[in-house]
């Protein structure tokens, strides 16, 4: 199976993987797998990584290509930040091509609950944050 749309979804708080899998599955009705945690009837793989500063979690998710018109990312983000309690900031770009500012930057969204806010980051030297 080929994966090659994804999206990055940065969580505030740390949450434990395992967790953030069981949601995704619930929110999204497909089955879920990861380096730690594998399913050989998976549909979509998440990546899962720490950071010190900022938001705390990143997790990547992929999707093959034929559900490319099913997977909505800002749903997901929405979804799963009311699911876990928790911000989620991502990059709109990873969704839709027009997803850009008029000076080429990419447009980020904050996730709280099911309220998207769009917001400017500043990339940190161990993760990211909303700019104040």
């Amino acid at each position: 199976m080929s994966y090659s749309p994804f999206i990055n979804l940065y969580l505030r708080d740390q949450k434990s993987e395992q967790e953030i899998i069981s949601k995704l599955e619930l929110i999204t009705g497909l089955k879920i797998d990861s380096l730690n945690f594998p399913n050989k009837n998976n549909v979509l793989h998440i990546s899962y990584i720490e950071f010190t500063q900022g938001f705390k979690t990143e997790i990547s998710i992929y999707w093959p290509t034929n559900l490319n018109n099913i997977i909505n990312g800002y749903y997901i983000a929405q979804e799963l930040s009311c699911a876990l309690n928790v911000l989620i900031l991502f990059d709109a770009s990873l969704l839709d091509c027009n997803a850009v500012s008029f000076d080429g930057d990419d447009i980020w969204f904050l996730a709280n609950n099911r309220n998207l806010k769009q917001v400017n980051v500043k990339i940190l030297d161990d993760g990211i944050d909303i700019l104040s």
